[in-house]
């Protein structure tokens, strides 16, 4: 049994804890306990536990306020919070410590010697995996005295309601009336050298580095950043990888009953903290604690007559989870891509059978390109509900690099030149090594009939799209028809996986090949524009009201029933017939369409009925049905002038391959947007058989509501059949638990290592006042910032400057008001860069950080031939 000291039951010694006893001693205090009963240098002391915090509460009267505090007030008004936050703080403050809690501080006090203490808060909800809460509760160094020792544990106590505090446990949904704190009360270290070790480096994400900090005197300067300290970059073997010394300017030393910050003495500014034996024995010390923990550590550090201490050890919570399955260690370096930033767009994560879908459709690529079923993908990999993809066997040739590169680039700019830095500083680790392309060469036959097919559309591309059109719509009906029939788990996951999954992906992809020509086009018309006529910009008029593209069809469809609803003076509803018949058409859609977990606007029209709300609203002038036309004539004209040119300039010939060029663009091109409509109409029909089997599981008593099927896997499904499957409620809760955690990701990297580097961008240039992204479509627009995270409810007035993450096919209606568009992601031919030079639109994607670094009503111009956007004074 631990030991209790002063027999109350409201103290316990740190020696006598493990990580057991986290629900009474908080986060830290279990974690130092744990420290110590691996054998690391952690200095004495004792904890006042959870009940004494609860005592106090109970003493004081303060149930109900708590109560209020968390129920009660909404995190969405960060002023209301912070003034009720901190309003319950100092009650707490001047809260009286119950008789019995105060006797048992001092005794253990006592205990431990008296003398100089830290005092520190421990929250049963820090410094976990999931959220540290480094810095939301409140220490107190250099107390000595009984008093002086229990009026820094009630401080601690009412740290628990620092408003910093508060706010983060609601944005991280650990806002309870349960939640409480323990103090941590430990022998003052009065540190010569203190600093910080990351056992994997927080700044790239690699488990195989760690990262060193250090400066003189106490830690809470370097803990609180006002000291930039002397740092090393560690090989998890000690050896130092890179090291820079710092100018220290400042000091925390003891002075009086706390601390204070000093200018540093000046021999010691520019001196070097450790030499290299204390380095090494940092970085010993880190891997002993990482080991024991079994997960990477930031653990602050003290060190004293020569000796190292260690006084805190909690989980690293901001690193991005390597992608599963993990490779094995003779693999070597992988390297991975990003599906969900590079071909979407999409930062937010897949629900968990989303993610069995694509495995499934990417098995049944794979089984029709190769005959062979291929139920496991390896090269399909997952972290935090986003799906990589392993390209590491098509880049063992060092000139297959920039090939990718520039592919990747079609889509993302910034994929591409980051994908070259990457070669240029670690590519020798994947380059020459034993590989192969193994799957990749098995496409061949696959990749012929779809050469064919593109053959063919470049000979007769009207006659190929309307081929194409009529082939995917039947391949679809018919799937839709099979699957009515579906009755028993076993059957319903083999339909996604061989029907779904194979021929659906054929049906995915003949769109693709059919489309190419004209994407092919594209780049061949605007090369010989700027080498014939000097100037690749003609070719943009062209680019505009491309024809057949089904999202710009979709956008104006819903102007046009606006305008209707409003002549009829009629409220949009699902009744009406106009708006059952858009529906009816355009129904499988939705935002984050790519997953079956995402409700259909069919199901859920509310997004639809507030974009024709907002289109009824818009002036007259703002006709975008009139606006389109405009542009397509004027595309025809700039089209038919560009081919006179060419004649003239290079000859009939010459003129005539370059029309045939033109209209191959242009009756093909608009494709771009059809395999995705058509992949969400399969992925629809995949959501209403696992819906189906949901509403099985709660028949069943397996599950509380239909929907809670997306948050299991096939697995789960056929187990429930077999009678084993376990609690599925409960492994359906926690994984919707971890869904919505990462759904407030901010970022996403486009590349990952399988050591865990983590590759967001690549650094942009920019000036004063001055973001830098990637021209996409051409124009110059100034107005205000209206920063869209999800554009379902957004409010975006006409001509405002529409800045969000990225776009998908249901963003498409948003830019019929937007004066401008500026995106996070995307290159020239994602998506919102597609539709935005259909609509004459300027646009700039790839500017970093956009959705955090501008603000709602900022004005600013929006220029797509430069890439800039500039900040501009308000009026």
């Amino acid at each position: 049994m631990p030991r209790v000291l002063g027999e109350s039951g409201l103290t316990l010694g740190l020696e006598a804890m493990d990580q057991r006893d986290l629900p009474v001693a908080g986060g830290k205090g279990a974690s130092l306990g744990a420290m110590l009963q691996a054998g690391l240098p952690v200095p004495e002391g004792f904890a006042v536990l959870t009940e004494a915090y609860r005592s106090f509460v109970r003493h004081n009267g303060f149930e109900e306020a708590v109560r209020q505090l968390v129920q009660e007030v909404a995190p969405d008004d960060p002023e209301v919070l912070a003034e009720a936050a901190q309003a319950l703080k100092d009650r707490f403050i001047a809260g009286e410590i119950p008789g019995p809690v105060a006797e048992a501080i001092h005794r253990a006090y006592e205990d431990l010697g008296g003398g100089l203490v830290v005092v520190r808060s421990s929250a049963t909800a820090e410094d976990l995996p999931g959220a540290s809460f480094a810095g939301q509760h409140d220490s107190f160094l250099n107390i000595a005295g009984e008093e002086e020792v229990s009026d820094a544990v009630r401080r601690c106590w009412a740290s628990l309601w620092n408003p910093r505090a508060v706010s983060y446990r609601k944005r991280v949904g650990l806002d309870t009336t349960d939640i409480a704190i323990a103090v941590v009360v430990q022998r003052m270290i009065d540190a010569e050298r203190s600093g910080v070790i990351f056992t994997a480096n927080p700044l790239d994400h690699r488990r195989d580095r760690m990262l060193l900090s250090a400066s003189f005197g106490l830690g809470e300067a370097v803990v609180g950043g006002a000291v930039s300290p002397d740092s090393w970059v560690l090989a998890h073997s000690g050896e130092v990888l890179d090291h820079r010394l710092a100018d220290k300017e400042v000091i925390t030393v003891r002075e009086g009953k706390g601390t204070v910050e000093r200018p540093m003495p000046e021999d010691r500014r520019r001196a070097v903290t450790l030499d290299p034996p204390e380095v090494a024995e940092l970085a010993a010390l880190g891997r002993r604690a990482q080991a024991h923990f079994g997960s990477p550590q930031d653990l602050e550090w003290a060190i004293a007559d020569g000796k190292v201490y260690l006084v805190q050890s909690r989980p690293i919570t901001s690193l991005f989870p390597l992608p599963e399955p993990l490779p094995k260690s003779t693999d070597g370096l992988r390297l991975y891509l990003c599906f969900n930033v590079h071909a979407q767009q999409m930062l937010e994560p897949i629900t968990p059978m989303g993610i069995d879908y694509w495995r499934a459709l990417v098995g049944g690529f794979a089984h029709a390109a190769t005959g062979r079923p291929e139920r496991e993908v390896p090269w399909l990999k997952v972290a935090a509900g986003r799906i990589f993809a392993d390209i590491t066997e098509l880049l063992r040739k060092p000139g297959r690099w920039p090939q990718l590169a520039e592919a990747a680039s079609d889509k993302d700019p910034i994929t591409g030149q980051a994908l070259l830095a990457f070669q240029e500083r670690e590519g020798d680790r994947i380059i020459g090594r034993k590989g192969g392309i193994g799957f990749w060469w098995r496409l061949g036959p696959l990749l012929a009939r779809l050469g064919w097919r593109g053959l063919l559309a470049t000979l007769n591309p009207e006659r190929a799209r309307i081929r194409v059109l009529a082939e995917t719509d039947a391949a679809i009906r018919e799937i839709e028809a099979e699957a009515e029939g579906l009755t028993t788990m076993g059957e319903r996951v083999a339909f996604i996986r061989d029907v779904l999954g194979r021929r659906g992906a054929i049906t995915w992809i003949i769109p693709v090949a059919v489309m190419n020509p004209g994407l092919m086009a594209e780049g061949a018309v605007r090369r010989k524009v700027g080498e014939w006529l000097g100037d690749e910009g003609l070719f943009t008029p062209v680019q505009r009201a491309l024809p057949h593209n089904v999202t710009t069809e979709m956008g104006l469809e819903l102007w046009r029933l606006a305008r209707r609803l409003k002549d009829e003076g009629k409220e949009p509803s699902p009744q009406h017939p106009g708006v059952s018949e858009f529906l009816r058409r355009y129904g499988h859609r939705a935002i984050w369409e790519i997953d079956p977990g995402i409700p259909r606007w069919a199901e859920d029209p509310a997004y639809v009925l507030d974009l024709i709300r907002g289109y009824m609203e818009a002036p007259e002038d703002a006709d975008q049905e009139a606006q389109f036309l405009r542009n397509r004539a004027e595309a025809e004209e700039a089209a038919a002038t560009l081919v006179s040119r060419v004649r003239e300039a290079k000859g009939r010939l010459r003129g005539g391959l370059f029309a045939w060029q033109l209209r191959c663009y242009r009756e093909l091109a608009g494709l771009r947007e059809q395999p995705k409509f058509e992949g969400a109409r399969m992925i629809t029909i995949t959501r209403r058989i696992l819906h189906a089997a949901g509403g099985d599981l709660v028949a069943q008593g397996h599950l509380d509501q239909a929907a809670d099927v997306f948050f299991l896997g096939f697995e789960d499904l056929l187990a429930a059949e077999g009678g084993h499957a376990g609690d599925l409620r409960a492994k359906a809760a926690t994984a919707r638990a971890a869904y919505d955690s990462e759904m407030g990701r901010r970022a996403v990297p486009r590349w990952m290592t399988s050591d865990g580097e983590c590759i967001f961008g690549v650094p942009a240039e920019e000036g004063e006042g001055v973001l830098a992204g990637l021209p996409v479509s051409a124009g110059s627009h100034t107005g205000r910032v209206r920063v869209v995270l999800h554009p379902s409810g957004a409010k975006l007035e006409q001509g405002e400057v529409l800045v969000c993450r990225g776009t998908d096919p249901a963003w498409t209606p948003l830019f019929l008001r937007a004066g401008a568009l500026v995106m996070e992601t995307g290159g020239a031919v994602s998506h919102g860069s597609i539709v935005a030079r259909e609509y004459g639109l300027p646009a700039v994607a790839g500017v970093a950080d956009a959705t955090e670094r501008l603000r709602d009503g900022q004005m600013v111009q929006v220029n797509g031939e430069t890439g800039q956007v500039t900040l501009l004074a308000d009026d």
